[in-house]
């Protein structure tokens, strides 16, 4: 199938991108952002970052920002219409595939790029100015959005100033861990696999010592901005903006070059050779291809896997702004993931309630149809007597022996049936509910109540 194409002078897309930024224009022309963004780059189309907007939609004066456009042999640019209906139905089965929040981005994106590389999630920060009042923060009123941003514009790092209280403190518990670690490696016996210590801090363990300094600055001047915003920063580095923590992590990029032998490896690697010479087997010594050099360029990754890094015009002292605004973001989603949590405990608490409920219901209705029948049962044994004392008042002639005997069955019944229940001047009363061998005579003990027995 043939893609549909448009041409735009490279002046008229200039203009229109800084007017409107490169998402604005490809929404405008129905064209695939990152496409823009790669034709713009081959073209020689400079384009502003998304710091520029933020200051911009901010009241900040970004004029000398602007980057004028380069001169080329090339006077127009053609570029690919979006198809609609494929990019609707590969948003859909992208939604309905993605589980999980990937960690981090496989690929990392230049600084006007790298809060992610789906422009509609970000759009809140890189869109128009006058989509930026409804669409930044929404989650928050307008008077403590006003105040975010106002601290956000103003960010700036301080360099002379005393760092963080939890930087400070986090630095001495790294300092204390070495120390420690150290004197555990000195000891007799000691094996770096069974004798490792526990709780290592390793917020700075992706980091070089060299680029140590600019990651206190960049946590110092975020921290005391969350702090002078109500929040809280904790002591193992993460904060809590708004009512939830927001965690990130700072690390370095690192560059693969190719291995320098050592001298050492160097030796190892003749030795080797020499005894294979000589027909002798030796083990060929394992030595790596690469090594990964820390070249300088840091990235703040949040938990959600968005980040953004270092790039090629603004560096992280410079997007602080944006961080700002994105600890926020994540704090939204982190409130909305525990309530959305909150909501599944108290529904699973619930259904336990209710199941408790029935399960004591069913055993009240267990043990009162119980009691129901055994009542029923010394009912049954009292009419049977009555039943016998009548018989017997047809059949025998009536005798004081006999007369005193039926009186005393009559006082018998009187004491099985439940709805009399009269106490016996021997047995006691009867407890009708019990069981028929709870209730057993054998069982009664000579005060007239029921024995603890087994007998």
């Amino acid at each position: 199938m043939t893609k549909k194409t448009m041409t735009l002078s490279r002046q008229q897309l200039y203009d229109e991108i800084w007017q409107v930024s490169v998402a604005g224009v490809a929404r405008k022309y129905n064209l695939n952002y990152s496409k823009l963004i790669a034709k713009c780059r081959e073209e020689n189309i400079p384009f502003p970052t998304s710091g520029y907007w933020t200051r911009k939609n901010m009241g900040k004066d970004v004029s000398g920002e602007v980057v004028a456009l380069p001169t080329s042999d090339h006077e127009n640019v053609e570029l690919f219409v979006a198809d609609v209906k494929s990019e609707k139905k590969k948003k859909g089965i992208e939604k309905e595939t993605v589980k999980e929040p990937v960690k981090e981005p496989a690929k990392e994106l230049d600084a006007e790029e790298s809060v992610n590389d789906s422009e509609e999630d970000w759009k809140k920060i890189v869109d128009l100015k006058e989509e930026v009042d409804d669409t930044v923060l929404p989650f928050l009123d307008s008077t403590e959005k006003k105040r975010v941003l106002q601290t956000a514009s103003e960010l700036s790092i301080h360099d002379k100033k005393r760092l963080h209280e939890q930087l400070i403190k986090y630095k001495n518990s790294v300092t204390e861990w070495k120390r420690k670690t150290k004197e555990t490696q000195n000891q007799r016996g000691y094996h770096y696999r069974y004798n490792k210590m526990d709780n290592e801090p390793t917020f700075f363990n992706e980091i070089s010592t060299e680029s140590q300094k600019r990651v206190f600055l960049v946590l110092d001047a975020l921290f005391c901005a969350v702090e002078e915003l109500g929040g809280k920063v904790n002591a193992d580095l993460s904060m809590r903006v708004m009512a939830d923590t927001v965690r990130i992590r700072i690390a370095e990029g690192q560059d693969k070059v190719i291995h320098e032998l050592t001298k050492q490896e160097a030796r190892k690697l003749v030795e080797y050779n020499d005894l294979i010479k000589q027909n002798r087997w030796a083990s060929k010594p394992q030595i790596r291809k690469y090594d990964y050099i820390y070249n300088g360029k840091l990235r703040i990754v949040f938990e959600s896997g968005k980040y953004i890094r270092d790039g090629e015009k603004e560096k992280l002292e410079d997007r602080l702004g944006d961080i700002l605004l994105c600890l926020y973001e994540e704090a939204d989603e982190a409130r909305i993931q525990r309530e959305r949590l909150e909501a599944e405990q108290r529904k699973r608490e619930e259904e336990a309630r209710r199941k408790e409920e029935i399960r004591k219901r069913k055993e009240d209705e267990i043990r009162r149809t119980k009691e129901l029948l055994n009542r029923a049962e010394d009912y049954k044994i009292a009419c049977e007597i009555r039943q016998y004392i009548n018989a017997v008042t047809q059949h025998k002639d009536i005798t004081p022996e006999v007369h005193e005997w039926i009186k005393w069955a009559k006082k018998k019944a009187d004491w099985y049936d439940p709805l009399i229940a009269v106490e016996d001047e021997y047995l006691g009363r009867r407890e009708h509910s019990r069981s028929k061998e709870e209730k057993d005579l054998d069982k009664i003990n000579n005060r007239g109540r029921f024995s603890t027995w087994g007998w």
